[in-house]
């Protein structure tokens, strides 16, 4: 196996001559030096051999051990080399030839033989065994040392071996180059950092997709790009957090270009026809593989059949500057598929196109035959290349107004391809344009309807103003249709409106209201003017802003001019009625603004003190604000006082806990009127704080508020909300028998979702047990089981973690209800002036029935509570949490 310490595949060897570097030993130098093979085949073992000349040894006087030593770089591996048929001449004896490994050297010694002083001595040596490890170009250098003392004498460069990698497709050994996946073959060992050939080599992602990742080769010489072996689109290094060693990208055909001719210019005509006539057709393909593999260009018939050998002699291609001719003249009319994949290892990576050989008649196409009065059409005529053919209206198609003149008709044909000039025949009656047909035959003319009548036209194709007609296409101009839609019809006035609607042909479109007998251009909600763009397929938007114009409540009509011409858009000019009124093509509507009316309400009208149970305020905000004021009074007159964003559909809603007293919370929610902004002061609620002292009652600030967003010119909206808070209280309200069981219903002013735990018991032993849901009413609703239990009088307990309620119950004896006595705590009963919930419970609430499973469970938890006298909020809400952990349990 070849030691990993460089990284370079040889591929070819150059004999170099260096000039001598002089050492201790004074005159001798390094002469004439040689290498072969120059060129040897990465991953392969070979036999190279060395020759030095070194100038100006000694030979007389006697040195031993003189030698010249031949260094290679690690890519020429020694380690397994072995030297033959070393030599030295003239004048020495004791010739020896060794490799060392440690330095990946041969040294060649010998011992003087009784030569002259001056003498230049020939150096030669055969290396057997050496292992070319890397591509590349490598450099072999020697050292002389004459004199034999370990004194570097002499050195110069031997010459350069290159190494191919002949059994790759390709080889990379530039940092960051750029692999494909699918590709095979490709020889990575002329990269710093990879693996020698015939070593297996992993790979870190550190980019893209491949970010993560590790892909894996067996040998590095031949790399398999592919996902078998975790590869995926991304950055590579050779070790995890390294620096970039190379990327890969999923190879790709971006388009295939077809052009008349031998050559990539003038039209292209993919996806199109042409006729026979034009010969040769040159396929220009793109794609971004060219450095792993060539393209192929393949033609199929509709039948699928490959007729590629028979239109082009070689059909691949290079580079991505690469193209294809083929010859199409011989071909059946019908239309055929160009085709565009990889050569050879990425042939799965594919792009194409169409086109049609059609026959040789003279036509003529439009590229809509319907079109709304004031768009165009683009007539295409078809037939010999470099002919000249006429397009011609009648005069008959004119609308009226419009005459047979050469300003109408350039009016109505407008660029063109191929134009030659345009003209009208009064006494032909008609106008025409006329085009010569480019190299592929073809020739194309813009028609503006603006002149022509409403109704079908035929566009004709003659060889003059006044010829037969060698081919039409029917034209059919329609009425221009404007519409203009708002989202709603009632609009609040300050609010911004989307207005849509449609105006095909047109460019522009410009919204005006009547006002007082004249039309008053509207404005968008960025203080433009609501004009718009018609897009390509005829549609246009306006949010339009009802703060100006539109400002006082009542209704208006809206109209949307098409092309209101140039001294129209921009100008804040008002329009009189008649004008508005001789657009034929206009659009309109109506609309009602009104006052913005806010609404609000609570879910529940009641809360709990201390137990940060939520009241929601939900409601709507018609208007310009983007928030409401919500300030809540207390019972005592404590403000506190929030800003709560205003959805895009105008709803709004927040949720309120600080209800800490027990009395009546005063919820004012307080709306902007038309201006957007709030009366009191501008934006910033702390100017009305600031009114406030804080020991008001609650009467006094309830008072100051409402006086904030009052006044002359104000027109701010205030909504008053009541919530009454009281101690958290539950209430059995009645129980009743049914199927041995004891169906029990109450109430609590916690919220919705809170649990209610029921204990039946005998004197101070709990026989059965349930747990119930309060619901969003406030009310609940369990059964109890008691099938098991013998008929008598037995104490029903409930309770939520600051509260608790009992009742005697009889089991067994009784068949009617038992209803709680007077004075049992009901949400409505909470407080003096408590509002009405929001919802109306129904016999069996939804969410609000609990159940009997496990009474035993908790009957031997219970044995010892008692009857529940006594109980304070501390050992209450410790026995509901037990109560909550065991119910769950039991449910599990």
């Amino acid at each position: 196996m070849i030691d990993r310490r460089g990284t370079l595949p040889v591929v070819g060897l150059t004999a170099l001559v260096l000039v001598a570097v002089p050492a201790a030993g004074a005159g001798v130098g390094f002469g004439e030096a040689n290498v072969s093979p120059t060129a040897v085949s990465t991953g392969a073992t070979t036999t190279v051999d060395l020759s030095v000349n070194a100038t100006g040894v000694n030979t007389g006087d006697g040195t031993t051990g003189a030698n010249v030593t031949v260094s290679a770089p690690a890519a020429l591996d020694l380690s397994g080399a072995t030297t033959t048929a070393s030599a030295t001449t003239p004048n020495a004896t004791g010739v020896t030839a060794t490799v060392d490994a440690g330095t990946n050297a041969v040294v060649v010694s010998w011992d003087d033989d009784g030569g002259i002083a001056t003498e230049t001595v020939s150096v030669s040596v055969s290396v057997d065994g050496v292992a070319v490890g890397r591509t590349g170009d490598h450099e072999v250098t020697a050292t002389v040392d004459a004199d034999g003392d370990g004194t570097t004498d002499a050195s110069g460069t031997v010459g350069t071996v290159t190494a191919t990698a002949t059994d790759s497709d390709r080889s990379v050994t530039t940092a960051g180059s750029t692999l494909y996946l699918g590709e095979e073959d490709v020889d990575l060992t002329g990269l710093d950092g990879a693996a020698r050939a015939g070593e297996d080599d992993r790979f870190y992602g550190v980019g893209g997709d491949a970010e993560g990742g590790v892909a894996t080769v067996d040998d590095a010489a031949t790399a398999d790009v592919s996902l078998g072996n975790g590869f995926t689109a991304g950055t590579y290094a050779f070790a995890a957090g390294g620096p970039r060693a190379f990327s890969v990208d999923r190879p790709n055909v971006t388009a295939v270009e077809l052009y008349v001719g031998d050559t990539a210019s003038g039209t292209e005509v993919s996806g199109s026809s042409v006729p026979r006539s034009v010969g040769t057709l040159t396929v220009d393909p793109t794609f971004d593989f060219a450095a792993a593999d060539e393209a192929r260009v393949t033609v199929e018939d509709g039948d699928g059949l490959n007729l590629t050998g028979e239109l082009v002699d070689d059909p691949t291609v290079a580079s991505d500057d690469g193209t294809v001719t083929m010859d199409v003249s011989e071909l059946s009319t019908g239309t055929y598929t160009i085709r565009v994949e990889g050569a050879t290892d990425l042939d799965h990576v594919n792009g194409s196109t169409t086109v049609r050989i059609r026959p040789e008649a003279r036509t003529v196409s439009l590229s809509r035959t319907r079109v709304v009065h004031g768009e165009s059409t683009v007539a295409t005529v078809s037939g010999a290349p470099g002919a000249t053919r006429y397009v011609r209206l009648s005069g008959d198609a004119l609308r009226d107004g419009q005459s047979v003149t050469v300003p109408t008709a350039n009016a109505v044909f407008g660029g063109a391809e191929g134009l030659v000039f345009v003209d009208a025949d009064d006494a032909a009656n008609v106008i025409y344009a006329v085009v010569s047909l480019d190299e592929d035959g073809f020739a194309r003319v813009k028609i503006g309807t603006d002149r022509l009548a409403e109704g079908d036209h035929d566009v004709a194709v003659a060889r003059d103003a006044t010829a037969d007609d060698e081919a039409t296409v029917p034209l059919t101009v329609a009425d221009r249709d404007v519409s203009v839609t708002p989202a709603r019809s009632t609009l609040a006035v300050g609010e911004t409106v989307t207005v849509s609607g449609t105006a095909r042909g047109a460019d522009d479109v410009k919204l005006y209201a009547a006002v007082g007998g004249e039309y008053a251009p509207l404005y968008e909600d960025d203080d433009e003017l609501a004009e718009a763009r018609v897009r390509n397929d005829g549609s246009w938007t306006v949010d339009l802003d009802t703060r100006s114009v539109l400002t006082v409540p009542g209704r208006y009509r809206i109209v949307a001019l098409p092309d209101p011409g140039d001294d129209r858009l921009g100008s804040t000019t008002r329009l009189s009625e008649s004008t508005v009124e001789d657009v034929d093509d206009r659009g309109t509507t109506t609309v009602r603004t009104v006052d913005p009316s806010p609404s609000a309400s609570v879910s529940r009208s009641y809360a709990a003190t201390g137990t940060d149970d939520d009241v929601r305020i939900t409601g709507r905000a018609p208007g310009p604000a983007e928030t409401v004021r919500l300030h809540v009074v207390g019972p005592r007159g404590a403000v506190d006082s929030r800003d709560v964003s205003v959805d895009d559909d105008d709803g709004f809603d927040v949720d309120y806990t600080a209800f800490d007293e027990t009395g009546t919370y005063r919820l004012l929610v307080v709306t902007a009127g038309r201006d957007g902004t709030f009366g009191a002061d501008g934006d910033a609620t702390t100017a009305v704080e600031a009114e406030l002292s804080g020991s008001e009652t609650r009467r006094e600030a309830i008072a100051i508020l409402r006086d904030a967003y009052g006044g002359a010119g104000v027109d701010d909206r205030l909504v008053a909300l009541n919530v009454t808070a009281a101690d958290p209280r539950v209430g059995i309200a009645a129980v009743r028998e049914r199927d041995g069981g004891l169906v029990v219903s109450g109430t609590s002013n916690r919220e919705n979702g809170t649990v209610v735990l029921l204990d039946l018991r005998d004197g101070s032993r709990t026989v059965a047990a349930a747990d119930a849901t309060v619901n969003a009413s406030g009310r609940w609703r369990t059964a109890v089981d008691a099938t098991a239990l013998d008929a008598g009088r037995y104490t029903l307990h409930a309770e939520i973690p600051e509260a608790n309620d009992e009742r005697t119950v009889e089991v067994g004896t009784a068949p009617t209800a038992t209803a709680a006595p007077a004075g049992t705590p009901t949400p409505d009963s909470a407080g003096a002036g408590a509002a009405t919930p929001t919802s109306t419970p129904t016999a069996t609430p939804a969410g609000a029935t609990g159940g009997t499973a496990g009474a035993t469970e908790r009957a031997n938890r219970a044995e010892t509570t008692g009857d529940g006298a006594g109980f304070g909020v501390g050992p209450a809400l410790l026995t509901w949490v037990v109560a909550c952990l065991v119910a769950a349990g039991r449910r599990r």
